[in-house]
């Protein structure tokens, strides 16, 4: 129990709090470090998960060619026929489409209903009594072993099903048609007529008819006979997919042209991104730093108002990223992607296209104008394959969102390596790798703080002592003191 001045009249806790005030100063200015080690961390960790949504998320979609596909196609006849999807590697040579079959997969259906009123939740006991306690279904194709699939009498239509549809080695769908009562179990393959099905399952589910389907895609184009395993395939770049039989004489035509509409879209987006994640690192590298303005204490926060902390606490956390050497290599790698963007063998760079990089004060901003809107659309129109190994490369290759793709991992592992953030998440609240760098700076500032708080307790704990055993002794002295005065009065 702490005696607090009555027999002395001192303010005991004012001057312990005094006396402590001294001796907490190396406390306070660890506790600072510490606060700043953090708001720097968090800091890190804001440019982490920008830079990992550019470069994992935008730039990853923009380096898909569908993104800056300089192509379409278009249809024109019988445009029930067909649909059309032009890839990068569209050649613009018109088609003339002539469907006479399409892909089918073989299949075999109930040749019987299962019995009145068969329900997904019926079990196979019910629909064969004498059925064995184990039944199999096998898949076979040449080539390759067949795929056997085992079920108990017990199991429900729909479990059953479940397990077909579930097995990718056997590459079936199993359906039930509740209104007829019937099975179908159907290849997942098109033209493919050397698929069988056996095993006493199918006995069960009445499989014993003929199979159906199993048909190639028949097609003519050009005049050239074609088939395919698929409705859906790829000539002269063009994606088509078969949907119904063209009539004789009324062919589908497939034009295919450049269109600069699509990439020129990404471009923009890509543009923006790009100068909105260089704008907060260059923010970050070149932002004003207040050295008079450490963190605040909470004793110092006591005797403020709301809005003085605030503007405080901004200017201390303002600046400390400032000429960070993580984040000037990542705008060092940024431009270096920009300046060697290029395509051997020819002229055709960024600026040749119409991107430039602003004025000098701008700090690689990268800018499309007007003019350089018309001059990117009439590179586009007049060498689309150029424009597109520009931004992708030779067949998905090298090319400039690849090597800007490659250069930000850097600067990624290397804010990872210091602050223990992930280098693949754009959270902001998952926990930080304690064996980082900053991670064990703190963990040593952790178990420094918590000695000396121990160390000041300690401290505190024997002053008071001290004043107790002075306030003992006062109470000692003034108690005899009115005894003797007591006796002199008789």
């Amino acid at each position: 129990m702490r005696v607090t001045g009555l027999a002395s009249g001192m303010d005991i806790d004012s001057i312990v709090k005094q006396m402590m005030a001294a001796k907490r100063v190396p406390l306070d200015k660890l506790s600072q470090q510490k606060q700043t080690l953090e708001w720097k961390r968090d800091f890190y960790r804001q440019i982490n998960s920008q830079m990992v949504d550019f470069r994992n998320n935008k730039l990853w979609n923009y380096m898909k060619g569908a993104q800056l596909n300089p192509y379409k196609s278009e249809v024109t006849g019988d445009k029930d026929a067909i649909s059309v999807k032009a890839t990068t590697g569209a050649n613009q040579v018109n088609m003339t489409v002539e469907v006479e079959q399409l892909a089918t997969q073989r299949s075999k259906t109930s040749v019987d209903s299962l019995g009145p009123g068969v329900t997904k939740h019926s079990t196979l006991g019910r629909l064969d009594a004498g059925a064995p306690n184990e039944l199999v279904l096998t898949v076979s194709r040449p080539g390759s072993d067949p795929v056997e699939l085992k079920f108990s009498k017990g199991e429900s239509i729909d479990s059953v099903i479940r397990k077909i549809n579930g097995d990718s080695k056997a590459n079936v769908t199993a359906s039930l048609d509740e209104a007829t009562g019937k099975i179908t179990l159907k290849s997942k393959e098109y033209g493919n007529t050397d698929v069988e099905f056996s095993g006493n399952l199918t006995d069960v589910f009445k499989l014993t008819g003929a199979y159906e389907g199993g048909d190639k895609a028949e097609v003519n184009i050009n005049g050239q006979p074609l088939e395919y395993n698929s409705n859906t395939f790829t000539v002269n770049g063009v994606e088509i997919t078969l949907l119904a039989e063209t009539e004789a004489g009324k062919p589908a035509n497939i034009v295919s042209k450049v269109d600069s509409t699509k990439i020129m879209e990404t471009i923009k987006s890509f543009i923006s991104d790009y100068n909105s994640l260089l704008e907060t690192i260059n923010g970050k590298l070149n932002e004003e730093r207040y050295r008079n303005f450490p963190p605040l204490t909470d004793e110092q926060k006591a005797d403020m108002k709301e809005d003085d902390i605030k503007r405080w606490t901004e200017r201390a956390q303002s600046g400390l990223l400032r000429g960070d050497e993580i984040l000037s290599k990542a705008v060092w790698n940024m431009r270096e992607a920009v300046i060697s963007a290029g395509v051997k063998g020819t002229s055709i760079n960024l600026s040749s296209i119409g991107i430039t990089t602003g004025q000098y004060y701008e700090n690689g901003k990268l800018v499309l104008d007007e003019m350089g809107e018309e001059k990117l659309k009439r590179a586009i129109e007049e060498n689309p394959d150029e424009v597109l190994e520009l931004f992708i490369g030779a067949d998905g290759n090298g090319g400039f969102f690849n090597n800007l793709y490659e250069n930000l991992m850097g600067p990624l592992e290397a804010i990872s390596e210091r602050a223990g953030t992930s280098k693949y998440s754009t959270s902001l609240t998952d926990a930080y790798n304690t064996e980082s760098i900053m991670g064990k700076e703190l963990k040593s500032m952790n178990d420094r703080i918590a000695t000396l708080q121990r160390r000041l307790t300690t401290m505190e704990q024997k002053y008071y002592s001290q004043f107790t055993a002075m306030e003992k002794a006062l109470d000692k002295l003034n108690s005899q003191s009115a005894s003797l005065a007591n006796f002199l009065t008789q």
